[in-house]
């Protein structure tokens, strides 16, 4: 027993004696306790030549105008001589968006205190220009937002004048900045609560603005009432705008000054005053469109840093100003801002405006797109006042009802059939138990044994349903593919380019071959498809000149120029003898095309899609409607129109 009490106590002397023994720190614990401390902006239980506490809060305010930015402190080295030490210490800033990091060295220095070492607090150690008693603040400027394009440079977006309107607090009592906010918004006609709420929250001499008008808009308001408003106030500012607000609005989108959700979800990416994109090419190119913002790191007095700060909440503004004519702001570090670079199109303004006037009437869903084969470049996409914003054009998906039927006949072009192919045009066709007819009206001479051509012509939906059991679904699929029908390709701007089910079988196998069942496409889908037909070969939809879509086709052979050439004939005989007789007398050279209707819903007579796709030329355009009559009569003027504007 008094062996094993000897042994163990040894052992612990041991511990203890090794712990007494530990050798003293040479300062390069403390140094990079330092580093960590710095980098964090937290000072924690080292030990200074003042109270630590002092110096946490002088730390906290140093960084308090630049958070949540802040550096990465490392060191570099520590010099020791006799009790006092000095630290070289090296930082790296990484600042929104800016490639090259800041980088720097400064030092701290250090005196022994027995076995410890005491830091001697001083700015400099963060940063060395910076002076006792002077913050850091950081700016952002914008460089110059870019513009979007037509298709020969000229400027569709651009700096246009605008009306701000608002309501200056200045003198108001809050009864009376209430009252005000509410008669605005009656003027103006926004969501009250929600304008008055946005007051409210403002600083008693705030500027609150309530909208943005373009110069026309504004001179349409009523100005008795307007300036009936208390404390109305308007401003002249500019921003980037199309030439009217519905110009190419879905393709185009919008741009607006930066919300305070629009910077809290950056991450700091955005600041307060920046203008950004919002849907349309404005979001998809925003990066490019607005250049890359320049930074400043500045040191200014804790009183103008302290000033700015109260200025910023009292008014509501989240940017920062320093006004101290004493003491103006010391830039530490400063990278310019670039301009944005322009995002060129191939929009044609005069057709774009012409195919959007041929819609202004159109009480439903509604789309034109105009297309040069040759190219594949959009020369115009316009969406009807119905479709309420929506790209239609680009994004609807819809049944294409007879149009389709030259995805069918190419289709059978590749059985060995051509244009004088004899096929059955009969009133009805029962396919799979399932009745199909011929729609109302359909002319009598051109029923029986007739050609392919003639079917074409008079849209006989029983000539092509008849097919249904010798025409395979993946044969179907596999020409609709080769004329672009579901091509993978970026535009820059979501596209839907259509889908042809290789699954389909029985009913609704046959009602594909009439552009029914579950086949879907989309206006610029059928675009595509009729360009395809006029340049002998796919067409991949452009609309941003540069911009690579990385098109890829869907599986299946590829048009060739005799099958193409067929097709055309197909479709001219449409015109000379079928339902588009309407484009017989467009000047110039011969103009092709075709006709649809597509049935949906479930009322009885079902509602119908009208459809034209059409060519003269190296123009293409497909007009949808999305609840019309006949093709030929609610699509063909459509048609014409936009065939008109293109030459």
């Amino acid at each position: 027993m008094f062996r094993r009490i000897t042994v163990l106590l040894l052992a612990l002397s041991l511990v203890v004696g090794g712990t007494s023994c530990s050798a003293p720190d040479d300062g390069t614990s403390t140094a990079d306790a330092l580093a960590k401390a710095l980098t964090s902006h937290t000072v924690g239980d080292l030990s200074f030549d003042k109270p630590s506490a002092d110096v946490q809060k002088e730390l906290t305010e140093i960084s308090k105008g630049i958070d949540p930015v802040w550096p990465t402190a490392a060191v570099s080295g520590v010099v020791i001589t006799d009790d006092t030490a000095r630290v070289s210490l090296n930082y790296t800033w990484k600042l929104p968006d800016v490639d090259k990091a800041w980088t720097y060295a400064t030092g701290a220095d250090m005196k022994r205190d027995g076995k410890n070492w005491v830091i001697t607090w001083s700015s400099e150690m963060l940063q060395p220009e910076l002076k006792p008693g002077e913050r850091l603040a950081i700016s952002t400027t914008n460089g110059k937002r870019a513009g979007i394009l037509s298709a020969d440079g000229q400027a569709i977006v651009k700096d246009r004048m605008v009306q701000i309107v608002g309501i200056n607090k200045d003198g108001l009592t809050d009864a009376q900045a209430a009252a005000s906010a509410k008669a605005l918004a009656a003027v103006l006609e926004i969501d009250p609560a929600a304008y008055a709420a946005k007051v409210k929250a403002y600083g008693a001499v705030a500027f609150v603005d309530a909208i943005t008008l373009r110069e026309e808009a504004f001179n349409a308001l009523d100005k008795d009432k307007l300036n009936a408003v208390e404390g109305i106030l308007v401003t002249r500012d500019t921003m980037p705008l199309a030439p009217s607000r519905t110009f190419a609005s879905a393709i185009l989108g919008s741009v607006h000054e930066a919300t305070a959700e629009d910077i809290e979800k950056s991450k700091g990416k955005i600041v307060a005053g920046q203008i950004i994109g919002s849907g349309g090419l404005q979001a998809a190119f925003d990066a490019q469109l607005a250049g890359t913002p320049g930074i400043t790191v500045s040191a200014v007095p804790a009183a103008t840093a302290d000033t700015a700060t109260a200025s910023a909440e009292a008014t509501g503004d989240a940017g920062t100003s320093t006004t101290d004519a004493e003491a103006p702001p010391r830039p530490l570090f400063i990278v310019e801002p670039v301009d944005g670079k322009d995002v060129k199109t191939t929009l044609v303004p005069g057709i774009q405006t012409a195919a959007e006037s041929a819609l202004d009437d159109v009480k439903t869903p509604s789309s034109i797109v105009v297309m040069r084969p040759s190219t594949g470049a959009i020369l115009a996409s316009a969406n009807g006042p119905d479709s309420a914003g929506y790209n239609t054009a680009f994004l609807g998906q819809y049944a294409p009802g007879s149009t389709f039927k030259m995805a069918t006949s190419l289709a059978l072009l590749r059985t060995g059939m051509g244009p004088t192919s004899t096929v059955s045009c009969t009133p009805e066709f029962t396919a799979d138990g399932k009745k199909f007819l011929n729609a109302p009206g359909y002319a009598p001479e051109a029923t029986g044994e007739v050609s392919l051509t003639t079917a074409v012509a008079h849209s006989c939906n029983t000539a092509f349903v008849s097919q249904f059991e010798k025409l395979s679904q993946d044969n179907l699929a596999d020409a609709a593919g080769a004329l672009g029908i579901g091509m993978e390709n970026d535009l820059g701007l979501d596209a839907y380019m259509g889908n042809v089910p290789r699954d389909s079988k029985g009913t609704e196998h046959a009602a594909s071959l009439i552009g029914q069942g579950k086949v879907q496409v989309s206006p610029l889908a059928m675009a595509t498809m009729m360009s395809s037909m006029v340049k002998g070969t796919a067409v991949t939809p452009v609309l941003v000149d540069g911009h690579d879509g990385k098109a890829k086709l869907a599986a299946g052979a590829a048009l060739t120029t005799k099958e193409a050439g067929d097709l055309r004939i197909l479709m001219r005989a449409v015109v000379t003898d079928g339902y588009l007789s309407t484009l017989a007398d467009l000047p110039g050279s011969e103009a092709i095309g075709k006709t649809g209707t597509a049935e949906f819903g479930t009322e009885t007579p079902p509602r119908t899609h009208s459809w034209v796709i059409a060519a003269q030329g190296d123009i293409a355009v497909a007009v949808f409607v999305e609840d019309g009559d006949l093709g030929a009569i609610t699509g063909g003027p459509l048609a014409k129109a936009a065939l008109l504007a293109a030459k």
